[in-house]
C-alpha cells in the first residue's frame, strides 16, 4: 500500500512537471502601512553586537530606511546592555560594550521608539562541525556545491576574488556572497524551489564560510522567509502570509542568539 502510494505521488509530480513547462509569475503589490522592522542574531563571538531597526518598504527591490533615534538594550539574565548607534549608516545599533552571548542564557532585547515599546526573547542552542564542501569546475572558472547536514543551520559563504583584477572588472565586483540553509522539514516549495544562480569564481579565490546555529522558533522564521521569497516562483507556492516574528507589540523581524563557527579556505589558481 505504502508503495503504491509512494508510485502514485511520484507519477503525479512527473505529470505536473510535463505539464507544467513554464510558469509565469504575478506579483500583486499592495500598498501598504510602513512597519519597524528589527533584525538582530547575537552570537558567541566576543564583539560589539549589532541590531539593525528599519522601516518596510512598500515595494519590491526597495532599500528599507534605517531608524534613528531608539532606544535599545539588551537583559542578560539580571544584567543590562545598551546599544548605541552607530556613526556610518542609520539605523544600526552597536552595544556599548562588546560581549560573547552563550548557551543556558536566557536573552531579551528590548526596543523603544515613538510609539513602539516591544522585547523579544531568544536563546542559543550548539552547533556541529562543519560539512564537506565541493569545489567543481564551472565553464572555465569554480563554482561552490554545499552540503546540508543533520543540524538546521544557516551557512553564510563569502567569495574574495580580489586578487584577480581583470575577472573583477568583468563581473562587476570583486566580491559576492550566498547563504545556504539546513532546515529539518520537508516542504514541496523546498523540494520544487527555482533554481538558484550560480557565481562562478576564478582561481585564487578566497572563501569564508560561517555557519549558525538555529533554534526550533529561528528556524520556523527562516521556513516562513524562504516560502516568500527564494521559494517562492516553484511549481507548488503556497498561500502568502504574514512571516512570523518574536517581538509582541507591533516591531517585526527576528532576534536570535545563534553559535557560529567560521572557517576559510583558498582555491587553487
Amino acid at each position: 500500500m505504502i508503495k503504491c502510494l509512494s508510485q502514485y505521488i511520484t507519477g503525479f509530480f512527473l505529470i505536473v512537471l510535463m505539464l507544467s513547462c513554464e510558469r509565469i509569475t504575478t506579483w500583486d503589490i499592495q500598498p501598504d502601512e510602513t512597519l519597524l522592522v528589527a533584525d538582530c542574531i547575537i552570537t558567541n563571538e566576543l564583539k560589539n553586537q549589532e541590531v539593525r531597526l528599519y522601516q518596510s518598504a512598500d515595494g519590491l527591490n526597495q532599500t528599507p530606511a534605517g531608524v534613528s533615534g531608539a532606544a535599545i538594550s539588551l537583559m542578560v539574565n539580571d544584567t543590562a546592555i545598551t546599544f548605541a548607534e552607530g556613526t556610518a549608516e542609520n539605523g544600526v545599533y552597536f552595544s556599548t560594550v562588546p560581549f560573547r552571548a552563550a548557551a543556558g542564557n536566557d536573552y531579551s532585547l528590548i526596543i523603544s521608539y515613538k510609539d513602539y515599546a516591544d522585547t523579544a526573547h531568544a536563546g542559543m542552542v550548539g552547533i556541529t562541525p562543519f560539512e564537506d564542501f565541493d569545489i567543481v569546475t564551472y565553464d572555465s572558472l569554480y563554482r561552490f556545491v554545499y552540503h546540508s547536514g543533520n543540524q538546521a543551520s544557516m551557512t553564510e559563504v563569502f567569495y574574495n576574488w580580489s586578487g584577480s583584477q581583470e575577472y573583477c572588472n568583468a563581473y562587476g565586483s570583486c566580491q559576492a556572497s550566498e547563504t545556504f540553509y539546513t532546515l529539518d522539514n520537508i516542504d514541496i516549495g523546498k523540494l520544487f524551489a527555482p533554481d538558484r544562480q550560480v557565481i562562478p569564481f576564478p582561481g585564487n579565490t578566497e572563501i569564508i564560510r560561517r555557519k549558525y546555529s538555529l533554534s526550533d522558533e529561528h528556524q520556523r522564521f527562516i521556513r516562513s522567509l524562504l516560502l516568500e521569497t527564494e521559494w517562492r516562483g516553484g511549481y507548488f507556492d503556497v498561500e502568502q502570509g504574514n512571516v512570523p516574528t518574536n517581538f509582541s507589540h507591533g516591531i517585526r523581524g527576528w532576534f536570535a542568539a545563534c553559535m557560529v563557527l567560521s572557517d576559510t579556505t583558498r582555491v587553487g589558481k
